[in-house]
Order: C-alpha cells, then sequence, then structure tokens
C-alpha cells in the first residue's frame, strides 16, 4: 500500500495502514522522501507579490484615513480576466504537481480571499523582510473594512469570485486528492474581523469553496491559525471542511506550552464530537519545537507520544503546523532526525 491509499483510507473510514504524516516545506523533495502528502500550491502570482511590493489598496505614508478611504474603491483597481489567471496558476502547479503524484497524496494549496484582501492592502516589505520571506500583515484590510464595510466586501467578493474559479479548475485535475484553502480569520485572542463579516462573508465564501471541491469527488481541507474555537466557529468550519489544519489555537513555543496546545486539540476534538460528520485533523507537529535546536529529538516524540494516547489515531494525520523559519530547512540534521524519529513512531504505533 503506498502514502496515497494509505491517506485516502483516513478520509474514507478513519484510519489506515499507518499514520500518515506531512511535513511542509519549501522544497516539495523534502516533503515527498519525509511524509506521504505532497502540498503544492496553485498561486495567482501578482496577488501574492503583493505582500512583498505593496497592494493596489495599501495607505501610503502619512496618509489620512479620509483621504486614503476616499482613493480606495473596488473598480480603481484594473481586474485581470478570470481565465487568464486560472490557466497560469493552473499550468504552473501541474508542472510541479506532476513530479510526485504517482505516491504521494496530493493537495493543491490556494490562498484564500481574506489572506488575499489582506495582500491587496498590505504596505510593502522592507528589504530584510523580503530576504527571509516574511509576511508582515498590518491589517489595513480589517480597519478598512471597518471604515468602508460595503465598499470592502465589494472588494472581498471579487477576489472571492476570482478564487472559486481557481478552486473549480484544480479540484477537476486528476492528479489532485484534495484543494486545501489557506485563509486566516483568527488570532489566539479571537476572530480578527467582525462576526457580521465572518458570517456573512467568510463563512459563505468557504461553504461555496468547499462545495465546489467536494461535488467534484475531492476532499476539502482549510487552513487557518489561531483559536478558532471563539464562537463555536471551529463547529462551522468542521460542518463546512472534511479536514483541519493546523489547530493552531494558542502558543506552543516550549514543550511545556506544546503539551498545552495537545490539551486544547483534544478540547476541540471533543466539541465536534455530536456532528453528524467526521472531520480529519492535521496536526501534531509543532514547528516551534522542530527548528529550536535546544529540544532534543526524544522530547518531540514524547510529546507526539502523548498526542496519541490522548487523541487516538482515528481521524488524523500528523501534520506539521508551518513551513519551515526562513533560512531554516529539513536538510540541517537536527530537525531531519526529528520528523525521521516521529515518522518510525508512527509505523511502530500502527503495528
Amino acid at each position: 500500500m503506498n502514502s496515497k491509499r494509505v491517506v485516502y483510507e483516513v478520509f474514507e473510514r478513519g484510519e489506515g495502514a499507518w499514520i500518515p504524516m506531512h511535513v511542509e516545506s519549501d522544497s516539495k523533495d523534502e516533503e515527498y522522501f519525509l511524509g506521504d502528502v505532497v502540498g503544492i500550491g496553485a498561486k495567482i502570482r501578482e496577488w501574492r507579490r503583493y505582500n512583498s511590493i505593496g497592494g493596489p489598496f495599501r495607505r501610503f505614508e502619512n496618509e489620512s484615513l479620509t483621504d486614503w478611504c476616499s482613493r480606495v474603491y473596488c473598480d480603481s483597481y484594473p481586474w485581470p480576466s478570470t481565465d487568464d489567471v486560472v490557466n497560469e496558476a493552473v499550468t504552473t502547479f501541474l508542472a510541479e504537481a506532476r513530479r510526485y503524484s504517482s505516491e504521494k497524496f496530493i493537495i493543491c494549496k490556494i490562498l484564500g480571499p481574506t489572506e488575499t484582501a489582506e495582500a491587496f492592502f498590505a504596505p510593502p516589505q522592507s528589504s530584510r523582510a523580503r530576504e527571509l520571506g516574511q509576511i508582515y500583515h498590518r491589517f489595513d484590510f480589517a480597519l478598512y473594512l471597518k471604515l468602508r464595510y460595503s465598499e470592502a466586501t465589494k472588494i472581498y467578493d471579487r477576489i472571492a469570485s476570482y478564487i472559486l474559479e481557481l478552486v473549480k479548475a484544480c479540484a477537476e485535475l486528476d492528479i489532485v486528492d484534495a484543494v486545501r484553502i489557506a485563509d486566516d480569520v483568527c488570532w489566539y485572542g479571537g476572530t480578527l474581523y467582525n462576526w457580521d463579516f465572518v458570517r456573512d462573508k467568510y463563512l459563505y465564501w468557504h461553504r461555496l469553496f468547499a462545495n465546489a471541491i467536494k461535488r467534484r469527488g475531492k476532499y476539502a481541507i482549510l487552513h487557518t491559525d489561531g483559536d478558532i474555537t471563539r464562537n463555536n466557529l471551529v463547529r462551522e468550519l468542521a460542518s463546512i471542511y472534511d479536514a483541519l489544519h493546523p489547530l493552531d489555537l494558542c502558543p506552543k513555543s516550549t514543550v511545556d506550552a506544546a503539551y498545552r496546545w495537545v490539551g486544547r486539540i483534544i478540547e476541540v476534538r471533543k466539541l465536534l464530537s455530536d456532528l453528524s460528520k467526521r472531520t480529519v485533523f492535521f496536526t501534531g507537529l509543532p514547528i516551534d519545537l522542530i527548528f529550536n535546536d535546544s529540544i532534543v529529538v526524544s522530547e518531540l516524540t514524547k510529546l507526539v507520544e502523548y498526542f496519541l494516547k490522548m487523541h487516538g489515531k482515528r481521524d488524523l494525520v500528523i501534520a506539521t503546523t508551518h513551513r519551515p523559519y526562513p533560512g531554516r530547512s529539513y536538510s540541517e540534521d537536527l530537525p531531519r532526525k526529528k520528523v525521521q524519529a516521529v515518522r518510525e513512531l508512527l509505523r511502530a504505533y500502527s503495528l
């Protein structure tokens, strides 16, 4: 049995021959060799660049809120052809994904409308931040949403309409097993946007994304950071999506904090226990500990053992919470040894 089939079995009946693993990396070769899943982005490249060079709706330095709001409106942007955007993103995705699709479970990763909207409003990054590959959100879309709700949601709807067409196109591809939408809506203190927006726009569009994915026979996964338990948001998301990643509910930068984080994940699992559908969790490997050089291999494997003891092996893909920190990779000896030890543990745990 290969990796692809094992992950399918987790989705279809709760567990496979072993507990599968997804180690996210900027290097898809590393993902291929270290885990059972390879996630590859279908990117609207011009829009991604806005996180670096600054978005078309950004607020200029020393610009007043009044001047900014009067200048920014949906139709002031030269919206591109939907077909051109989708075709470029799909073509680039296929060129990379074909290399890995015969054995591994392939996730097509698409940035959602909320994070994309923030990119449209993002300030230019410093040269140092661009070197490190860091993305700095000032959350000016969230501010604009408060000041001009109607125009902000018009922009949001326009962005989301492009993403829906990209989702449909990627879900049609034979080599795609699942589509994952990455769209942060929370921080550790709760939602980043007012609840009316979350209910009327965020959840509305995510239902459309997930339905489009599932109608084409693929699994729908959501990546969203922060504490998604506020206002029972996690139950809404679990009712929409087949799987959730990364359950990044609270800080976990130390070993003790990571054990508390595991407890929070178990609480979420219990919160969802009465839903009529199952939800697969992609979680369990905090990137904070993998790339903390003071944490030894055994400390990480003990954490994963504890997680498995508390959660059980059903409806689970052990996954890193995020990609490696800028400038770090699994070519380094200690991080690689950590994930290899976890992989051996998962195989032994499944026997």
